[in-house]
């Protein structure tokens, strides 16, 4: 069976529910591919800032409560510039950012998406020809599918396959980091209402960072791939006991995800044809990993240039009308990491 939709969006995390809810609610037949089943865990601090509670609350409505984790507010992000010295930045709105698991904050986007979902589907190929794209996929229940549309949204985060078929040179070009974090059951005096980033280069070669989620105290570092992290954590850890009380109990869960350095040189890759990239798949990432916000804004900038190249402009190619609407979304992203590098003292990212 083929099955036929006007937009495939591949990834349900909060871009591609986003481009999904811009979609759908004008009208068009849209589907969500997720290769795993939902909810599914995200590695993210899931700090929902000002301008994603903004974007949430106006396109999905308040976050339920079942999204929340203890704390449920966090004030800000603390970075140290070293034991004795820090500066906080708070986060904007009435009290602070929601502080949400990501598994049940991109579960209710989804739901509230309006778009069909598939999980448990991986996309394994895609064609493009003159009258529509045809995805090759395993879904769990019903083995190798074949899905038609007429735009394809990729929305895988960094590790995306759409991106790298289409262009596989930059895969090969850019820079690639690892982030790796544990969670452990345990107790730390570090005030668990901020977000804590530590800038000393011997912690981790972009930064390092501690927060609490519900009973745990998670923290990691990062490093260029290739490197080991192994080293940086063991001096993490060691200078977080020392300095901090920091006592660990059961080792709950150990995670990591890859990033590029698309975000701090501005090198944004949007897509080809009808074919539209959101969030970090697109290279969208925020100063110090933040992404929430931008893979929301994006994500809604491609349902607008789909929804313009199908009614107002059908002339338009649907790519030169998404580059044109993000364009200050790319100055916002690439402006942050030139504050991030003034604020670290170091050129992040970038070599």
């Amino acid at each position: 069976m083929k099955h036929e939709y006007d937009v495939v969006v591949v990834g349900a995390g909060p871009s591609g529910a986003a481009t999904a809810k811009g979609l759908s609610r004008n009208g068009l037949k849209v589907l969500i591919v997720e290769r795993k089943k939902l909810p599914r865990y995200k590695i993210c601090s899931g700090l929902i800032n000002e301008k994603s509670q903004k974007l949430t609350q106006k396109h999905f409505g308040q976050i339920p409560d079942e999204c929340y984790c203890r704390p449920k507010i966090i004030k800000g992000v603390r970075l140290w510039e070293n034991t004795e010295k820090h500066t906080n930045w708070p986060f904007g709105g009435k009290d602070g950012a929601p502080n949400v698991w990501r598994a049940q904050y991109d579960k209710w986007l989804v739901d509230h998406s309006g778009a069909e979902v598939r999980d448990g589907c991986l996309l394994k190929d895609f064609k493009v020809n003159s009258k529509a794209i045809t995805l090759y996929c395993q879904d769990e229940s019903e083995g190798s599918i074949e899905i038609s549309c007429k735009y394809l949204v990729g929305a895988e985060g960094c590790l995306s396959s759409i991106r790298a078929k289409l262009n596989p040179k930059l895969e090969s070009e850019c820079l690639w980091f690892l982030a790796y974090q544990n969670y452990y059951e345990g107790e730390c005096s570090l005030d668990p209402e901020w977000y804590h980033g530590f800038l000393d280069a011997s912690l981790g070669e972009i930064y390092a960072w501690f927060n609490v989620k519900d009973d745990f105290i998670i923290f990691g570092t990062s490093i260029k791939r290739g490197e080991k992290f192994e080293p940086y954590l063991k001096t993490y850890t060691e200078f977080l006991q020392k300095n901090f009380g920091l006592k660990l109990g059961r080792l709950v869960r150990k995670s990591s995800c890859l990033g590029t350095n698309l975000c701090a040189t501005g090198n944004f890759y949007l897509g080809s044809g009808n074919i539209l990239l959101v969030g970090e798949a697109a290279g969208f990432l925020n100063m110090f990993g933040e992404g929430i916000s931008s893979a929301l804004a994006t994500g809604l900038l491609a349902a607008q240039a789909v929804n313009e190249a199908e009614s107002e402009n059908p002339n338009r190619p649907v790519l030169e009308i998404y580059t044109e609407l993000t364009r200050q979304e790319r100055r916002e992203t690439l402006a942050s990491w030139k504050l991030a590098n003034r604020i670290a003292g170091r050129r992040l990212l970038l070599e």
